[in-house]
């Protein structure tokens, strides 16, 4: 199945399917007045022989502890809305009841926090845990004791490519990430007349870095450009002088970069203090480049002209008044903008939802097949799909196979959307070759 390119379907497509029966149902009507906060929806606060337990695995400790948040604000944001919007009608207006876990950002208290839930807490399915390395070991805890995992935020291909059947990613696999990226470099390097040549690998050394490095080598070997540097880096290193050193001498067209939030700064960091400054820009698959921590602690300056892989549709709340509308209660309720995080919390909770409302029961088996058979295509009003896919539907493997993301570029300290051409702010341009002014650049830029 090939993964859709146009982001918004038409209502009436939308409802000639759902006429036929062969769609879950997408929930798009508006939040219900006097909407109880997020405190509201602890489990001690909520009466369980009503409502459907979901567990949520983040980590909201550790190194990812900010994004993981996010995510989890955007999770149970959305479970809130749908509460308050009649719960789960096919179970006579039932509640989710959200239990959420830390998974610390470490792999084996991510399992332990999976088996926790499953064994003690009764949930009838579990939605995590952003790192790859945890949510491998953890969706491997929910396919031994036979629970739907709802896999968010971790890329590495093998979480959905073990043969399991109770595992469904939402969101992109690596070798998608690295496709998007590619193109990217391709669209930009054509529009503006710069041939792309040589480039630089730097990334943390856990599952996540890893295979974006080897997924990224194999098809950037393939367009004939050479690699000048392959660099693994420790998590937890606090001084990249050696690495930055050697991405200077190696002078690569594009360096690509894949990193947590602390490491992300100290790289963003020495490059700057070294005045590195690659031909056709530093690429981020993410991570911590997205991360309003990442932000708060570095300059304007020091991310101006990079490249961000994001993975949602960062347009969502310039074209939809409903998204525009969240993001401001986000900024209002949490303190930050709406971003990638909370999006993908908030689109995985719903996901949950839709398969237990089509299943009408909290039956693990019945909510796996009602996984395997989920589809759910994009409007213009539809809120469950807050990251922006065109549509989600899930492979044999479990893979949504329409996840997509937007290529930004920030410029004067703002993110502009450029790939694909369909996610292209009005009137947006590439700058590449990437200008040589650290001193000056970004001067009026906030984020």
């Amino acid at each position: 199945m090939k993964r859709g390119n146009v982001f918004r379907i038409t209502s009436a497509v939308l409802i000639s399917a759902l006429l036929a029966g062969s769609l879950s149902a997408c929930v798009s009507s508006k939040p219900a007045e006097g909407t109880p906060g997020s405190a509201a929806l602890s489990p001690a606060s909520v009466d369980s022989s009503r409502g459907v337990k979901v567990g949520f695995v983040w980590p909201l400790t550790g190194g990812s502890a900010t994004i993981g948040q996010q995510h989890n604000d955007g999770a149970l944001m959305a479970i809130e809305e749908i509460n308050a919007n009649g719960g789960i009608k096919s179970m006579g207006g039932k509640k989710i009841v959200p239990v959420t876990a830390d998974s610390e950002t470490k792999p084996d208290v991510g399992a332990s926090q999976v088996e926790r839930m499953i064994t003690k807490e009764g949930v009838a399915a579990v939605v995590g845990c952003y790192n790859s390395s945890v949510s491998f070991t953890a969706s491997e805890t929910a396919q031994r004791y036979k629970t739907p995992f709802i896999s968010q935020g971790g890329v590495k291909n093998e979480i959905t490519e073990r043969g399991y059947d109770w595992i469904f990613r939402v969101n992109n696999k690596a070798t998608y990430d690295v496709e998007e990226m590619l193109k990217g470099i391709d669209l930009i390097s054509k529009e503006n007349n710069v041939e792309m040549k040589t480039y630089a690998l730097i990334y943390e050394s856990t599952d996540w870095g890893s295979d974006n490095a080897k997924i990224w080598k194999k098809f950037a070997d393939e367009r004939g450009w050479k690699c000048v540097l392959d660099e693994p880096v420790t998590v937890g290193t606090s001084d990249m002088s050696s690495q930055i050193s050697k991405i200077k001498a190696a002078n690569p067209d594009v360096v690509n970069v894949s990193f947590y939030t602390p490491e992300m700064i100290v790289f963003s960091k020495t490059m700057t203090a070294n005045r590195v400054n690659p031909r056709l820009g530093v690429w981020s698959v993410g991570g911590g480049s997205q991360d309003p921590a990442y932000f708060k602690a570095i300059d304007p300056k020091t991310y101006e002209y990079n490249f961000v892989q994001e993975d949602w549709d960062v347009s969502g709340p310039l074209n939809h008044q409903w998204i525009k509308e969240l993001d401001e209660k986000v900024r209002k309720e949490k303190g930050y903008q709406l971003n990638s995080f909370f999006a993908q919390g908030w689109t995985a909770a719903y996901v949950a939802y839709e398969a237990i409302e089509k299943a009408g029961s909290a039956d693990k088996e019945a909510i796996k097949q009602a996984l395997q058979n989920l589809d759910i295509q994009n409007s213009e009003d539809c809120r469950v799909i807050l990251s922006g896919y065109p549509r989600i539907k899930f492979d044999k493997d479990g893979q949504n196979t329409y996840s997509t993301g937007t290529i930004i570029q920030y410029q004067n300290g703002v993110g502009v959307g450029l790939s694909p051409e369909g996610n292209r702010a009005p009137g947006a341009k590439a700058i590449v070759p990437i200008p040589d002014d650290f001193d000056t650049r970004a001067k009026d830029g906030k984020k």
